[in-house]
C-alpha cells in the first residue's frame, strides 16, 4: 500500500507517530545497491531474478519491501 492509499489513523500509527515509527538514513550507496535489486526482483529478466533468489537465497535474514 502506499502512502497516498492510507488513512489518517493508519498513516499516523504506522508512519507518523515517532514513539512507533523508524527513520532509518540511507546513503547513496545503499541506494544504488536498493536499486539494483528492486530492478531484478521487479524487472521482467525471469531468469536474471531466478538467479538471484537462488544465489542469495540462503543470505536473507529479513526480507521487508
Amino acid at each position: 500500500k502506499g502512502l497516498g492509499e492510507m488513512d489518517w489513523d493508519e498513516l499516523r500509527s504506522t508512519t507518523m507517530d515517532p514513539r512507533t515509527r523508524s527513520l532509518l538514513q540511507v546513503s547513496v550507496e545503499e541506494a544504488a545497491i536498493a536499486d539494483q535489486v528492486i530492478s531484478v526482483l521487479m524487472g521482467d529478466d525471469v531468469e536474471q531474478r531466478r538467479n538471484f533468489i537462488v544465489t542469495n537465497a540462503r543470505e536473507v535474514r529479513n526480507l521487508d519491501f
